[in-house]
């Protein structure tokens, strides 16, 4: 996507400035790959009507869901953090708060299905759950005094079910997560590699930050006159380029073969990202812009991120702006870049977009609507994909 934002913060730092990364020797305007895939994924799940919960609260949501039933607060808070504790995975244990030690990534109704295996049988949880617990205190004991309980056989065999169960539903997954990806240390049938690939956005062009110095009156008058709040905002604005690939292979791999949710996911997913506007300072700055270009590619070879087009920061024309050179280069960058790979790499290309495509020679059919064009590319990688698994 080539793709241009007014005056706006888009993706803070730590300062609250906008983030800014030097490449080809002059600063550029940038927006985090985490920014880029989270408001995408937002979007997506919201259409799609399946979420996924990336989390630390896990315990706490199962405890509600309990409460819900009946349960009072205290074995509610106990049983929350116990069934997920059952679990036995190193590294995981609940610290302050009731909240696990690491972030999980679970689809929403991991919460539900937790709950009603505590409901289903109580005591083995709490069984399960303080082995674990005592295992990990004594792999935690450096000093090597403090043992891991023995078991009998009729409780090993309860704590190897329960253990499955609650892994089982740790590991399931959704499209999201067949998309992006999850990791779990020591778990491995919880990891998934991800699809999807975002790359960090950068402005086609060198910039400057802008400060925007600005005042708030008081609405109801005094005897001073001067303003009840100043401060100064960093903003910039710009020309982006914006690249994202998907592993078709690798994502109807990740969904269980299961082409039809691979399908409705992708054209989701391409819509949303081709059209994203990031969600920081949206309410003061409104940068709600379309692309101006957004080109898609099937390729069976590798991804081709096309940023090296802009190593040389583009300078405006007279009377261009940066929008009509940034495409023009992307063109030509394009051309050299099906030159140097196989030709039969390239299967499907084609573009769409708001700006004046008509000199555009190298990036293949131009296609009215973003949504043809979105479903026209989806349609062709299944197939590809479906031709390449056979």
């Amino acid at each position: 996507m080539v793709h241009d934002y007014p005056l706006s913060n888009l993706n803070r730092d730590d300062l609250g400035s906008p983030k800014t990364v030097e490449f080809g020797g002059a600063l550029r305007g940038r927006t985090s790959s985490q920014n880029t895939k989270r408001v995408t994924r937002v979007r997506v799940e919201e259409k799609l009507g399946n979420q996924a919960l990336r989390t630390r609260r896990l315990p706490s949501q199962v405890a509600a869901l309990l409460r819900e039933r009946g349960w009072d607060e205290e074995e509610a808070v106990a049983a929350g953090q116990a069934v997920v504790m059952a679990s036995g995975i190193q590294g995981l244990s609940i610290g302050e708060g009731g909240m696990t030690s690491v972030m999980l990534y679970v689809p929403q109704q991991v919460a539900q299905e937790l709950a009603d295996l505590v409901v289903a049988d109580r005591d083995a949880v709490l069984k399960v759950a303080a082995h674990a617990e005592a295992v990990a205190k004594a792999a935690a004991d450096k000093s090597k005094k403090t043992k891991a309980p023995s078991l009998s056989k009729e409780d090993k065999a309860l704590v190897k079910k329960l253990q499955g169960q609650v892994r089982e539903i740790l590991s399931s997954r959704n499209a999201s997560i067949a998309a992006f990806g999850r990791m779990l240390a020591n778990s491995s049938e919880s990891t998934v590699d991800g699809a999807v690939s975002v790359a960090h956005t950068l402005t086609t062009h060198a910039l400057v930050e802008q400060p925007d110095f600005f005042t708030a009156v008081d609405d109801i008058p005094g005897e001073d006159t001067g303003s009840a709040h100043m401060g100064s905002a960093g903003h910039t604005s710009g020309t982006y380029y914006r690249y994202g690939s998907v592993n078709v292979s690798e994502l109807v791999g990740n969904m269980g073969g299961d082409r039809e949710a691979a399908e409705e996911f992708l054209q989701a997913f391409l819509r949303e990202l081709a059209v994203l506007v990031p969600t920081a300072k949206q309410r003061s700055t409104a940068p709600f812009t379309p692309p101006a270009l957004v080109y898609l590619t099937v390729r069976t070879d590798q991804p081709v991120n096309l940023s090296g087009a802009f190593e040389a920061p583009v300078t405006a024309k007279a009377g261009s702006g940066w929008t009509a050179p940034s495409i023009e280069r992307l063109d030509v960058h394009a051309k050299a870049v099906a030159d140097f790979f196989d030709k039969e790499s390239l299967v499907e290309h084609g573009h769409a977009g708001t700006a004046d495509l008509s000199g555009v020679q190298n990036l293949g059919e131009r296609i009215a609507s973003l949504g043809e064009l979105v479903e026209r590319t989806t349609r062709r990688a299944l197939e590809l994909e479906l031709e390449l698994a056979r």
